[in-house]
């Protein structure tokens, strides 16, 4: 049995033990209690074990094995990105594009190969499980990009007789409104020591490539979930007339809780047009409970993938669980976000470069990576989404 059967066993068996709970309307006994915990833990961890699995598979390139100390500079496929020298007795990263005056103070920087950052630029695509579904829009020669959105929608057609008595008139209700997305400046600094340099059994190029590769997912992950607009891009997460207005939220049934028909509510909340290629964004705070959850004829909403690489569903539609959307359940709060990331504009004014420092850092013995992007972004039509809030526990 595979991991992945294991885990789709494992959740069978945690509902059989929530159903029986369920049926008898009772609470978990201490023991029942300790087996749910045990069986989620280790659902859990398979999870963690299986999306790391899968993460790896889709580095393309990327040696499943540690070279040997002496290769430690080549790159997987023989190429020399970055070589590890000696100047003046001192150790230096180089490239083939290293600029300024090594032997003065802050001299020596390095702009990185084009396919060191390329290759940033596909874990970002494929590790980012949002940033690699939204619309990304290339800027060229301007200070700002006003965005146009749909403020008010056009009324319907309307039957008329052959010869209408009165003219036809032209729809006055149709409106556009414009958001204007401005460059803001992305920067990850991240430091190598010159001792590792020389002795690491890695490839320099993938464990810098990593370390900046996860410090712009995080930031970019951060600013399309919860991101303010203000100095970052406009989260979704975040209700704005900028981006997706409090008019697009459902508020839970009960306080504090959620249920089937708050899903169902979301899911109705969108047109068949957007829903078609919604996905549901949530963390795995809230994921937890809507596992648990049933239609009116006892199915559950949310079924497990089987196949390597595909997300599982709510309600036929993809569920992308992420680290970085809201965790809290107070009233409120926002639990989970269901729409059409292609509607979420990514704006940049000019793609990743790293640049690469050896002697800004030489008093600490270390190599300095800088990565740095303008880019900014918000959601373009609101009625692409739909958000569930927590409703708040009436006061007493």
């Amino acid at each position: 049995m595979d991991k992945r059967e294991r885990r789709a066993q494992l959740i069978a068996e945690m509902r059989e033990l929530n159903d029986k709970v369920l049926a008898e309307k009772r609470a978990f006994t201490d023991e029942e209690q300790k087996l749910y915990s045990e069986k989620e833990k280790e659902m859990r961890e398979l999870s963690t074990q299986i999306e790391a699995e899968e993460r790896a598979a889709t580095l393309n390139g990327f040696t499943a094995q540690a070279p040997v100390p002496s290769a430690a500079t080549e790159k997987h496929d023989g190429e020399n990105l970055f070589k590890v020298e000696k100047r003046n007795g001192m150790i230096e990263l180089r490239t083939d594009m290293t600029q300024g005056n090594a032997d003065s103070p802050g001299g020596g920087y390095s702009i990185a190969p084009e396919k060191f950052v390329n290759e940033i630029q596909e874990i970002l695509q494929k590790e980012a499980v949002l940033y690699g579904r939204v619309d990304k829009i290339a800027v060229s020669g301007a200070g700002s990009l006003g965005l146009p959105y749909e403020a008010t929608d056009a009324s319907d057609a309307a039957w008329t007789s052959e010869v209408p008595q009165t003219e036809i008139s032209a729809d006055s209700s149709w409106a556009f409104g414009k958001r204007e997305l401005s460059p803001i400046n992305l920067n990850k600094l991240i430091k190598i020591s010159k001792q590792l340099l020389a002795t690491s059994a890695f490839s320099i190029d993938q464990l810098a490539q990593r370390k900046i590769a996860d410090k712009l997912v995080a930031a970019f992950e951060a600013g399309i979930t919860t991101g303010t607009g203000r100095g970052q891009p406009l989260g979704i997460f975040t209700p704005s007339n900028d981006g997706i207005p409090a008019t697009r939220d459902v508020e839970t049934g009960s306080a504090g809780v959620i249920s089937a028909d708050d899903i169902i509510e979301m899911y109705m909340k969108l047109r068949p047009g957007y829903r078609k290629n919604a996905v549901w964004v949530m963390n795995t705070a809230f994921l937890k409970e809507v596992m648990k959850l049933k239609d009116k004829n006892g199915q559950y909403l949310w079924h497990e993938s089987l196949r390597v690489g595909e997300p599982s569903t709510l309600l036929g539609l993809p569920v992308l669980e992420s680290e970085y959307a809201p965790a809290s359940a107070t009233g409120g709060s926002y639990a989970m976000v269901l729409g059409d990331m292609r509607f979420y504009k990514f704006a940049y004014w000019k793609g990743l470069d790293v640049t690469i420092a050896n002697e800004l850092f030489a008093g600490k013995n270390q190599v300095g990576f800088f990565g740095h992007t303008l880019a900014d972004g918000c959601p373009a039509n609101p009625e692409a989404f739909a958000r569930l809030k927590i409703k708040a526990a009436p006061s007493t």
